[in-house]
């Protein structure tokens, strides 16, 4: 499994998760979980609101991610709402995940200083499964597969 936010960090992640999942055939679940409340703010959103911010989030994993799997065809994608840790820890459990694939995030420019964002370190406390924080871009294999993230040059 793999949870992501869109960021280009999560993009590791996934090229990681993808890579592992082509290399061993197993099924690549792709997640993300929108936390309505703190994107809204004080103000509720209406059904369709939310239903529609959802479709879009699974349009956006589609693009981002599905368009770039060639001919891997063995994943799940879904999108949830609610606190992104809480949701992560449900689907992972709900579907029995052998792996938690995340990323952590720094505004810093050495990864190597970076401190673990509150989502992965409530998902690393909590799992009941391992979960690997992919921070290094350069690090990710490329399997014979071969999905490799965009980097600077």
């Amino acid at each position: 499994m793999v949870g992501t936010d869109f960021s280009k960090a999560a993009d590791n992640a996934f090229a990681f998760a993808l890579n592992v999942a082509k290399d061993i055939g197993c099924r690549l679940h792709l997640f993300h979980a929108m936390d309505l409340a703190a994107e809204s703010g004080a103000s509720a959103l209406g059904q369709d609101e939310v239903e529609a911010r959802l479709a879009r989030a699974r349009k956006k994993m589609e693009d981002r991610y599905v368009s770039k799997m060639g001919d891997f065809d063995n994943y799940l994608i879904e999108v949830w709402e609610g606190q992104p840790y809480v949701e992560i820890l449900k689907y992972a459990r709900e579907n029995k995940a052998d792996l938690i694939a995340l990323s952590h995030h720094t505004r810093e420019v050495d990864p190597e200083q970076a401190l673990l964002g509150s989502t992965v370190e409530q998902v690393v406390l909590r799992s009941s499964c391992p979960v690997l924080s992919v921070n290094q871009p350069d690090k990710v294999d490329v399997s014979p597969y071969g999905f490799r993230p965009e980097t600077k040059e």
